[in-house]
């Protein structure tokens, strides 16, 4: 059973996500421990990732009818997220990045799930009998590997800063070296749990669900290999971004695509529609890049620099930084809140069961 379909499915959930794997286990490896090239950043995270958020804007904001489903959910949002940000960020930006990073691997991991759950949807097999809950199977895949990332030692890769996870393995005196042996059988464990939860679905179910085993198979393989493995900012920064943000764009796509048909009673062009959508948030993700490298970063200026000079100096006060980081962090925070409520399967959003319905 395929989420959107079977072409579609592969192509964009699975494909780009194999790619990367495909070339990230051929390099070498001074080039994995290399900095992110630029190309790298303007493709994985200033389209992909900071693009899959604006995309949300096409699910709430530009959609008249979805805004009014969810009215006082998209006006209060971004008001309590811009507050509250700009309070954290002018008492510490530190803990303010930390605090982001916990929300986006929260985010995350609540896709993953969420993907999962469409699956599942779609098959109907929420009512199906198992030992192995995908609900728990899908949270060892994504947390374990983020366990393990609290008790490393010399990562060279973070989510937004250096050190915004804690890292518990730094409060006991124990070497290195015990740490690993102790993760050693967790390892095995992580391991043999994913295998039997895939010889459980294929054996326990009426009609095997090729989708959702490649998605839980891809999501382990992913988390584990982008953490765990490889101990490098390319590869997390690659893999995290690729089966995390189009996956998303994908789904925003077919979403609006379904809808315009369902709503018209005939088929329009899904290409349409991505014509439509992509080149507007690839440029509010420019723009919000462009403003992030002017007022708070500096580091890029030779990016956006030369398309058009900074108007501004870097802000340095800290009450303009914060108001700078909360306006700007506007988008994400957003995003993250209002995900948990747009795909949800209820009367707030009577299109998500019409949309991924059985055939």
């Amino acid at each position: 059973m395929w989420l959107f379909s079977k072409n579609i499915d592969l192509a964009a959930l699975y494909l780009p996500i194999w790619l990367c794997w495909l070339v990230l286990f051929n390099l070498p490896a001074d080039y994995l421990q290399a900095d992110i090239p630029l190309w790298v950043w303007v493709v994985f995270v200033l389209c992909i990732d900071v693009g899959h958020v604006w995309s949300t804007i096409f699910r709430t904001y530009l959609d008249k009818e979805e805004f009014g489903q969810h009215r006082r959910l998209l006006l209060f949002a971004p008001l309590i997220s811009f507050v509250f940000v700009a309070g954290l960020a002018f008492i510490s930006t530190f803990w303010f990045w930390r605090l982001l990073a916990y929300l986006a691997l929260f985010h995350f991991v609540k896709q993953q799930y969420g993907f999962l759950a469409l699956y599942k949807m779609k098959a109907k097999d929420f009512g199906v009998q198992k030992i192995l809950k995908d609900k728990w199977v899908l949270y060892l895949a994504t947390l374990y590997p983020v366990v393990y990332w609290h008790f490393g030692e010399g990562l060279n890769f973070a989510w937004f800063a250096m050190d915004d996870f804690i890292n518990i393995r730094s409060f006991f005196n124990i070497s290195s070296r015990f740490w690993s042996l102790f993760f050693s059988p967790f390892n095995i464990i992580y391991w043999l749990i994913i295998l039997a939860w895939t010889v459980e679905e294929i054996y326990r179910s009426d009609k095997i669900n090729t989708g959702k085993i490649l998605w839980m198979l891809t999501t382990a393989i992913n988390w584990y290999a982008g953490i765990v493995y490889f101990n490098s900012d390319l590869v997390f920064t690659v893999t995290n971004v690729v089966a995390h943000g189009i996956p998303y764009l994908t789904l925003i796509i077919y979403y609006q695509h379904q809808k315009k048909s369902l709503k018209q009673n005939r088929l329009i062009s899904g290409f349409k529609i991505a014509s439509v959508i992509l080149p507007v948030v690839f440029f509010l993700a420019w723009l919000e890049e462009y403003f992030w490298d002017m007022l708070v970063y500096g580091d890029r200026g030779y990016f956006f620099g030369a398309i058009v000079a900074y108007p501004f100096e870097l802000l340095e006060n800290p009450l303009a930084q914060a108001i700078a980081i909360a306006f700007l962090t506007l988008p994400q925070f957003t995003h993250y809140i209002i995900d948990g409520f747009i795909w949800k399967s209820n009367a707030a959003n009577p299109y998500v069961k019409q949309i991924f319905k059985t055939k």
